[in-house]
């Protein structure tokens, strides 16, 4: 039976799966400049940030760079490390699914590995969608079910049902993020053309794509130094990107809805009750929601608005 990752019930460590994976890193690092290279804005969401990897890569163009994750003792471990660097950073514990910011108020937002973990697509880039500007940047990348390696494996198997739209659960392999040892992680791929309809239907028109980390294999990633994995990704992102055959596919979206934008000033003028989408009655160490009346601590600087 596959389960939810919880990585504060199991106290797993994300920092840890990033060890020996730098080719991995930099290869989505270099996709993120690039779509962000003319972006400017005022809010930025980093949906499942965690311990603010891709932080370098777009607080730099933004006033108010804003991280969500569910785990807030990853949270709590590394905000000392994020604010060091990033001091304008903000902080949220929160299900993505009920993000706690008002709707039409982000300028843009990101989601990286993540998606893998998602059960309810559908409703959570019905959230996305309601949280984004009008004309906002939405950045998504998602692991591809048809990638190259896959798409053999099925075909010696005959395993023709795998080439489906719908998700592939990936076999765990030994890995158990966030979940008791011998369980089986959430871990989706998805098929190109789920990802475009769901996109389409939450009003996110695709302005580019990219394939990413097409030498994820062990014995590549050992055989050539890291500059010649590097210098090969970039060639490989530009000359085959329309191929959808790398494990990670990375989109640029830009929200097309009508619905007017409104102006906020503040990050707190942003922030709304997670459940009811009610306003905040706020102050240093509480919000109250003026409507269903719950209440959510903000302790040492990071809102715990899960739910």
């Amino acid at each position: 039976m596959t389960k939810i990752s919880n990585y504060d019930e199991f106290n797993y460590d994300y920092r840890k799966y990033w060890e020996g994976r730098d080719y991995e890193d930099k290869a989505e690092k270099i996709v993120l400049k690039r779509y962000l290279s003319n972006y400017k804005g005022k809010f930025f969401l980093d949906i499942g940030g965690s311990f603010g990897r891709n932080l370098p890569a777009y607080s730099f163009i933004n006033e108010t760079p804003i991280i969500l994750d569910y785990s807030l003792e990853t949270l709590r471990k590394n905000k000392e490390s994020i604010l060091a660097k990033h001091p304008g950073t903000r902080l949220i514990a929160a299900n993505a699914y009920h993000i706690p910011l008002k709707g039409n108020s982000l300028d843009g937002s990101l989601m990286v590995r993540t998606l893998h973990h998602i059960e309810e697509q559908e409703r959570l880039f019905e959230e996305i969608r309601r949280v984004t500007k009008n004309k906002g940047l939405f950045i998504l990348e998602y692991a591809n079910k048809l990638h190259l390696k896959a798409r053999i494996k099925w075909l010696l198997k005959l395993e023709f049902e795998n080439f489906s739209t719908r998700p592939y659960q990936q076999p765990t392999k030994g890995h158990f993020e966030g979940v008791k040892d011998g369980e089986q992680a959430i871990f989706l791929n998805y098929h190109p053309r789920n990802i475009t309809k769901l996109l389409q239907k939450n009003e996110f028109k695709i302005l580019k794509s990219t394939n990413c980390s097409f030498f994820r294999i062990n014995f590549l990633k050992k055989a050539l130094p890291f500059p010649v994995l590097i210098a090969l990704e970039k060639i490989f992102q530009k000359l085959l990107s329309w191929t959808n055959i790398a494990p990670s596919i990375v989109l640029k979206c830009e929200k097309i809805g009508e619905k007017k934008n409104e102006t906020f000033e503040s990050f707190e003028d942003i922030l709304c009750c997670p459940g009811c989408k009610g306003n905040l009655e706020l102050s240093k160490a509480y919000a109250k929601c003026k409507n269903c009346e719950k209440i959510f601590k903000q302790e040492d600087g990071i809102w715990d608005f899960r739910i």
